[in-house]
């Protein structure tokens, strides 16, 4: 019976929901508590009063209307970067043969199976000589250098899955690689433009590992980073801390839930294809 299959597909998922949901929860509930009911030893409690007071201290605080300010300029910066590199290489790599055309794309996906922090000292040195360190323009380099390879690797696989009969068509009326990509591919892979905008777009918001390193200033930090401006060697204001971190999220999980089914679409779009 249907009613009966999708009652147990609704009570396996209660569990698993719960768990994911659970630190959610507890953490808008914490940003909505006092200092000292934080600090009581009961953090399943329910708040006496609810201190909207908190959101505001630590906007003000956290100088976040500036830090979220450098965050956008470091999220357009990347994903404008990020297409211009990947749309044309992943192209250029399902559809173009040249010698070596497979072993440039096994070197791409070797750059995945690199974490950041093994490369993070020649970096910031090469940064440093370009003398990047400490500027948006810098912490935007680094980061697109970082997510180039899954972005080729997303776009060649949805790339290859275009029939070849529509590259050889355009060729035989004229049309440069170029002019196929932008007229022909282009209005074709909208679906893995979108999933490519949305991860680089998400990645980049929630980095805290590469602006650490290369933002030093506190006028050209990202959003992340502010948070650690509400913790001190002796203290830490976990209402502010709380709050900010909620601040912080609320734009991704309202990005992620207005283009969940592009993004989903994006990816199984270009798993299958691929």
């Amino acid at each position: 019976m249907t009613w009966l299959r999708d009652f147990r597909i609704l009570v396996a998922l209660v569990p698993s929901t719960a768990v994911i949901l659970g630190p959610f929860v507890w953490l808008i509930v914490s940003s909505l508590k006092t200092e000292a009911e934080i600090g009581a030893g009961h953090p399943f409690d329910l708040p006496d009063n609810l201190m909207w007071q908190n959101y505001v201290d630590a906007w003000n605080v956290g100088s976040f209307g500036s830090l979220i300010g450098n965050s956008l300029i470091n999220v357009a910066g990347v994903v404008a970067l990020m297409l211009l590199a990947c749309v044309p290489a992943g192209y250029a790599l399902a559809k173009i043969r040249f010698p070596g055309r497979e072993w440039v794309f096994f070197g791409f996906i070797f750059g995945l199976t690199i974490p950041i922090q093994a490369i993070i000292i020649p970096l910031y040195q090469l940064l440093q000589g370009l003398g990047l360190i400490n500027s948006l323009t810098g912490v935007v380099l680094a980061q697109v250098s970082n997510g180039i390879p899954f972005g080729i690797f997303l776009m060649r696989s949805f790339f290859l899955g275009v029939p070849n009969e529509l590259t050889e068509a355009a060729k035989i009326d004229g049309a440069s690689h170029l002019q196929i990509l932008v007229k022909v591919f282009l209005p074709l892979s909208t679906p893995a433009l979108q999933a490519l905008v949305i991860i680089s777009a998400l990645s980049t918001w929630n980095d805290f590992f590469l602006p650490l390193v290369v933002l030093i200033s506190p006028e050209v930090q990202t959003l992340p980073l502010g948070l650690v401006r509400f913790a001190s060697t002796f203290t830490t204001q976990y209402r502010l801390v709380f709050s900010g971190t909620v601040i912080t999220f609320l734009p991704v999980i309202i990005l992620f839930i207005l283009t969940q089914r592009r993004f989903t679409e994006g990816l199984t779009q270009g798993a299958l294809k691929g």
